[in-house]
Parts: structure tokens; C-alpha cells; sequence
């Protein structure tokens, strides 16, 4: 198993890889209910690799997870009540977060996690995420790993409307 940062050349692969999990949406007890084409679409995914930190766990050449570390803050949590005050260039927000179906349940969620996290302390002072309210397994990882629970947050995503998450906080 082998954790990089994405390139421009994995491009193809991670659409792909995206695409998987949605198509799987369906089959999980909770989807994130992101949208092909939409959330995430080729060109956000282009324009993460080309602006952000987009980390992946690969097998044998192939994406097996994937986050993305956007190095300033969403426009949308700025209204939030954040269990600290940081400027914008000392939050992180983290995006995006999958683990392929067929490799879900081995952990590999922390495993990214924690390789992200690190990869982020020099940059950030904290990083800031939402969980769909719903996706129990994945706030239990996130906490797990050391996120604090903010609250619930009104959000508007293009995919999914306005909808009600779990803001998460993880402070260095």
C-alpha cells in the first residue's frame, strides 16, 4: 500500500475511482449523495489536483482512497461558531473523503486519515469538515481520529441542496 499526493496524471483514474463510489451509493446503509458529473465533476476534480492536496492510498497502481486538503477556509463555514478563531490561511478544510467499496472496513479510512492530518501540520492550525448527518460510520472514524464535534450547520451543496451536517474540528 502506497499514500502519495495526487497528480495532474491520475486525473483519469481518480474520476474513475469517484465514480465507483458514487455508483455504490446506493448499496450503503449511508451514502454521501454526491452526484456524478456534479459533486464531484471532472472539472472540480482537475482543479483540486491543479490548487489543493489531494492525498490517495494506492494498491498495486490503482486508487483505493482518496481526500482532498483545500489550504484555506470554506466560504460557507465562515458563519459557523468554531470552537477556536483562526485566520483563513491557518484552516484546512477537508473534502471528498472515500474508501473504495471493495476495501472498506480494513481501516484504510484512519490509515488516510492520519497521513493527511500529518501531511497538514505544517501548513494549518486546524482542519475543518462536515459530516452528512446520517453517515454514523463515518463520524465515528472522524472522532476516532481525533475531530471534536462542533455542531449541526445548514449547508447548501449543488448536488444535494440545503442540507443539515455535523461540523467537525480538528485542532493541531
Amino acid at each position: 500500500m502506497n499514500f502519495r499526493k495526487a497528480t495532474i496524471m491520475d486525473l483519469e483514474q481518480l474520476y474513475r475511482f469517484y465514480n465507483i463510489v458514487i455508483d455504490h451509493q446506493r448499496y450503503d446503509p449511508y451514502g454521501a449523495g454526491w452526484t456524478k458529473d456534479v459533486y464531484p465533476s471532472y472539472k472540480d476534480l482537475k482543479e483540486h489536483l491543479i490548487n489543493d492536496h489531494v492525498y490517495v492510498l494506492e494498491e498495486e497502481g490503482q486508487i483505493i482512497s482518496s481526500g482532498i486538503i483545500s489550504l484555506k477556509e470554506d466560504a460557507m463555514y465562515k458563519k459557523a461558531k468554531w470552537s477556536k478563531a483562526f485566520k483563513d490561511g491557518e484552516i484546512a478544510v477537508l473534502h471528498l473523503f472515500a474508501v473504495h467499496p471493495q476495501y472498506r472496513g480494513r481501516g484504510l479510512g484512519s490509515l488516510l486519515l492520519k497521513q493527511i492530518i500529518e501531511k497538514t501540520k505544517d501548513s494549518s492550525k486546524a482542519i475543518h469538515m462536515d459530516v452528512v448527518k446520517g453517515n454514523d460510520n463515518a463520524r465515528a472514524m472522524y472522532l476516532n481520529n481525533g475531530f471534536v464535534s462542533i455542531g449541526d450547520f445548514e449547508v447548501f451543496y449543488e448536488d444535494t441542496g440545503d442540507i443539515i451536517v455535523e461540523l467537525l474540528e480538528y485542532i493541531y
